[in-house]
């Protein structure tokens, strides 16, 4: 099982968007996924086609705290075939107050490694107890990075927070695996200039860029990862690009690994 944590502290990221298109992409590959919603505003939920009318037993949150196992908790994400989800609420809001969360998916999610052979989660937009969560249980952690300063300044305190709130006990060695740079428009000299500046800050770590697009939004408004909306996309394409290599360099090392 490959766990893969999606994080920036920073809201309108495209934190969510890319998390659902690794999860789509996976599930494409025929691959079972197990997603994970730890964001209290549900939109990882909603992206996977999850809504009032969906049934669950539990949400992310009741798992976090030990009140439900994530095989209680799991539904079929009602848009993409091959993907389960665990439900975020706004009971997830809470949980930053509750330092027993901490451990919860890193100890959990092992004794579920046969049912599901990916995870994909969501964080919320802000570097407390539950990101810190998502990223001591993570195989591989993601930050999606819109072509912005105040995105790129953020990444800086991501690593920070990961060198010295996880690397040392939580998850020895952990780090920033992969940057996604989204929101890019080639005819912007900004744009431009921040992917120069995380490719010689991170090399050999940043994907292709992602441009901007409306899909991206409409794909939402539907409850479909862009992917699956419009396959035919250019935002679409682009992430099929920029996921193949973080795919498929890690499944074979986590694969590698694990026989070891």
């Amino acid at each position: 099982m490959a766990i893969y944590t999606v994080a920036l502290s920073k809201g309108g990221s495209t934190k969510t968007t890319t998390a659902a298109e690794i999860a789509a992409e996976l599930a494409r590959r025929g691959r079972r996924v197990l997603a994970i919603d730890l964001d209290q505003q549900g939109n990882f939920s909603t992206r996977l086609g999850a809504d009032d009318d969906t049934e669950v037993v539990a949400v992310a949150s009741e798992v976090m705290t030990g009140d439900a196992t994530v095989r209680e908790a799991a539904v079929p994400s009602p848009s993409v075939p091959g993907v389960d989800l665990l439900v975020g609420t706004y009971d997830l809001a809470g949980l930053d107050q509750r330092p027993e969360v901490v451990t919860a998916l890193r100890d959990q999610l092992p004794q579920v490694a046969g049912e599901w052979d990916d995870v994909v989660i969501d964080t919320p937009p802000a570097l407390g107890l539950v990101t810190l969560a998502a990223l001591a249980a993570a195989d591989v952690v993601v930050a999606a990075v819109a072509c912005e300063t105040e995105a790129y300044d953020q990444l800086r305190r991501l690593v920070s927070f990961i060198d010295e709130r996880v690397a040392r006990i939580l998850n020895p060695g952990q780090q920033v695996h992969w940057i996604v740079p989204t929101r890019y428009d080639s005819r912007r000299l900004l744009d431009r200039d921040v992917v120069e500046m995380l490719n010689k800050d991170h090399p050999g770590r940043v994907s292709s860029p992602i441009r901007e697009a409306v899909a991206a939004r409409d794909a939402y408004t539907s409850g479909q990862p862009v992917s699956v909306y419009a396959p035919g996309s250019g935002i679409a394409q682009d992430y099929a690009a920029a996921l193949a290599p973080i795919l498929d360099v890690h499944r074979v090392t986590i694969k590698t690994t694990s026989t070891n």
